[in-house]
């Protein structure tokens, strides 16, 4: 009897809660009909407001993602060897046992079955015991989760329970809440509860060792030199005198050191967050909700599951809608720069535009010609004459820093632009980014109009991160210092939060090499066609290749160099990453999205 046989009695849909029958790749539901697919004989059990997030990797060097298993919870699992007990979160354990059910968001080598935890796709009372370790702090519905563990423990079944408290924000794709031991109880006070506390493996001790291990980390070298060296007791004193207004001359040090945390970094170690917010209007449905006081919350009548599924929706309409508003502040920005430029060649005439064009465009030619045939030394010379004389060394300016004084970013961003417009909405996306650390490299080509050139070089003025590049193929050999490079297909645009949900996995897994997220593809005119949601590339099974320039896709640094420049690169599928979020908006479906054959 195979795995998924055996647990096919406990199944249930999770849009209706009726019994799941087996087909050749897929389980269908006997009341809805509604129909999940087996991924490798793994269910996929999801409500249809949550898509599949795809696999997860296991590795033996990484205990965080499998989730070791406590005493207490290894006592447990023993004691209930003649039923079936649930892991509600395992995560990438890299062993199973009989009487074990894990169950994840992600599908890892060893997961039973795919599900949300506030929908859980099993029936009534199937559980003798649930235990769940570090996943509460990665809901975003913990209660319902609590209800819906109640639903399908037995009566008398035990529940055990161990998420964070005193924890950097960690974690992918969410980190939602920190609990204390009166949150967790107050989580579950419809359980007769028997014990809460601390257990050894969550002493205050771990607390500080991981809090301290991650601000040293993130820290600049030279400030975390100091921290290391300076003893304990020097750096509490220091905290305390500055706290109480207090501070010393021999502090002042210690403090710069602590204080120079990137601001990119704050929010994984803060003392506490805010969020400031206007009510907007009222509605008729907002104001008349009827009162659900004394009502289960338990998720298991169908109009409980209506009710959760509509709140998703709402949620992923939410999403939507700050989609909608990078997409105006984008357009806002665009319109602004537009209005300028064209206000200031309006008085030039058509006439003149158009032969400042062709001069413009004959220069370009001439000067890649001279590059070819001269030494680099004499280009340089010649190349900071020529601005001298035309005046434009002022604009080029912040570009001659050499690249070893300026931190290297964390992604370079390259495109090849051939319309102002396009262009515009694409820069003014990174500079919205919640995370900074970003360059963006402009690529020249002969057939860029005058005004494309010129949205080149005032954007050059207005962020140092822009650097122009005068070669005309995109895969020739042109300096790029980020630890990622993204090529962008024109007219592409990141979300706003795209870099820092990037970075946020490239941190938790270092050694991946290819990173992915879903976009919207606008088929047509976005004025009159809505977006078309699109998965990026599966993360493959097997190793395969990528292509250098494919477009939405992360590649590291050492992986493209590495390749000794050809246009593909070999991956070993373990070091792909795919994000399942809308991270890039295109006008058009990209043409190299797709993964290489092996």
């Amino acid at each position: 009897m195979s795995r998924l046989d055996s647990l096919l009695p406990l199944l249930a849909c999770p849009r209706c809660g009726s019994r799941l029958i087996q087909h050749e790749s897929r389980v269908v539901c006997g009341g809805c009909e509604a129909a999940y697919p087996l991924r490798n004989g793994v269910p996929v059990l999801l409500p249809e407001t949550i898509e599949e997030a795809g696999t997860g990797e296991a590795s033996v060097d990484d205990p965080v993602s499998r989730h070791p298993y406590s005493q207490e919870s290894l006592r447990i699992i023993e004691e209930h060897r003649d039923e079936w007990v649930l892991d509600l979160g395992a995560g990438g354990k890299l062993q199973r046992w009989d009487n074990v059910v894990q169950i994840d968001i992600f599908r890892y080598p060893m997961t039973d079955v795919v599900g949300s935890a506030d929908r859980l796709p099993f029936r009534d009372n199937s559980f003798g015991a649930v235990i769940s370790q570090a996943v509460f702090e990665h809901l975003q519905y913990p209660q319902a989760a609590v209800e819906e563990i109640r639903r399908v423990l037995k009566p008398g079944g035990v529940v055990k329970i161990d998420t964070a408290f005193l924890q950097p924000e960690h974690g992918y794709p969410h980190h939602f809440y920190n609990a204390t031991e009166t949150g967790l109880r107050e989580w579950f006070r419809e359980f007769d509860l028997r014990w809460s506390g601390v257990e050894p493996h969550q002493h205050p001790r771990w607390s500080l060792s991981w809090f301290l291990g991650v601000y040293l980390d993130r820290l600049p070298a030279d400030a975390a030199a100091l921290l290391r060296t300076t003893p304990l007791g020097e750096v509490v004193d220091a905290l305390q005198r500055s706290g109480t207004g207090a501070a010393q001359p021999q502090d002042v040090a210690i403090m710069d050191a602590l204080g120079a945390l990137p601001e990119h970094h704050l929010r994984t170690l803060a003392a506490g967050v805010s969020i400031r917010a206007v009510n907007p209007p009222k509605t008729l449905s907002s104001t008349s909700m009827p009162s659900l006081a004394g009502a289960s919350p338990v998720v298991a009548t169908d109009l409980d599951r209506k009710l959760a599924a509509a709140r998703m929706d709402l949620e992923y309409l939410r999403s939507e809608l700050a989609t909608v508003h990078e997409r105006q502040l984008l357009a806002n920005d665009q319109a602004r720069y537009m209005a300028q430029y064209y206000r200031l060649i309006a008085d030039a005439g058509e006439e003149v535009s158009l032969g400042a064009g062709r001069r413009a465009h004959a220069l370009f030619h001439a000067k890649n010609m001279v590059r070819a045939v001269v030494p680099p030394g004499m280009w340089r010379f010649m190349r900071d004459g020529w601005r001298t004389l035309s005046g434009a060394s002022a604009v080029q300016g912040a570009q001659t820093v050499p690249s070893q004084a300026v931190a290297a970013p964390f992604v370079s961003a390259v495109v090849q632009p051939f319309d102002v417009a396009a262009l515009t909405a694409t820069f003014f996306s990174l500079v919205h980014q919640t995370y900074s650390g970003w360059e963006l490299l402009l690529l020249g080509h002969p057939d860029q109009s005058p005004a494309v050139r010129r949205a080149m070089e005032d954007f050059a003025r207005l962020d140092s991160r822009l650097t122009i590049v005068a070669r005309t193929d995109p895969e020739g050999d042109y300096d790029w210092r980020g630890q990622y490079r993204l090529v962008l297909q024109e007219g592409t645009t990141l979300s706003f939060n795209a870099l820092q949900e990037i970075f946020t996995l490239a941190k938790v897994r270092p050694d991946t090499w290819a990173i992915m997220a879903d976009y919207d593809a606008f088929l047509g005119r976005d004025d009159v066609m809505p977006p078309m949601r699109c998965l990026s590339a599966p993360v493959p099974q097997t190793d395969s290749s990528f292509a250098v320039l494919a477009p939405c896709v992360l590649l590291a640094g050492d992986a493209l160099r590495r390749n000794g420049g050809r246009s593909i690169i070999d991956v070993n599928y373990q070091q792909v990453a795919h994000i399942p979020l809308v991270l890039f908006h295109t006008l058009q479906e990209p043409s190299s999205l797709r993964v290489a054959p092996p």
